[in-house]
């Protein structure tokens, strides 16, 4: 099934819609759910930060976003929007991208799987944390660049 996806700008001052960022006419069911998911989104070479979502009689659906402002805790805010904006590659279909803190800077990891269906990214993006071998990683925080089709997750390694 394909939906209808608008993205709205909202004041949280003003409690109110500012105006309409974009508008998908028709998007399949599990990129919708994969759309919702997010902490985050890039349009247009802007950073939107979720503010909600909601659905207009089962058919319809809206996320409401405002202005990333540096909002996340220290020291990973400014990292984390010149990782976001400074992304140029652009693959033909989603991809999901990790970006794991050094303790200095996120730095790329490849995710092994270089095409992943939207309900399978869906699915990582439902835990807090991901362990891989030995190491335990914890989601700090996602967005969907949608500028270039793909998810990207920023973890840190913690001890459990």
């Amino acid at each position: 099934m394909y939906y209808p996806l608008r993205y709205i700008e909202w004041s949280e001052q003003e409690e109110r819609e500012l105006g309409l960022i974009q508008e998908y006419p028709s998007v399949q069911q599990d990129e919708l759910f994969l759309y919702k998911l997010v902490d985050s989104i890039k349009l247009n070479n802007r950073i939107w930060v979720h503010v909600s979502h909601e659905t207009e009689d089962d058919t319809s659906h809206l996320i409401y976003v405002r202005p990333f402002a540096e909002e996340l805790p220290a020291p990973y805010q400014k990292e984390m929007a010149r990782v976001i904006a400074g992304q140029k590659d652009y693959p033909s279909r989603m991809v999901l991208e990790y970006w794991i803190w050094d303790g200095y800077q996120f730095v790329r990891r490849e995710s092994g799987n270089s095409w992943m269906s939207a309900l399978d990214i869906a699915r990582v993006l439902l835990d807090h944390y991901r362990t891989e071998g030995d190491v335990t990683y914890e989601l700090l925080y996602i967005t969907l660049d949608a500028d270039r089709q793909k998810v990207m997750i920023f973890m840190k390694e913690v001890n459990v």
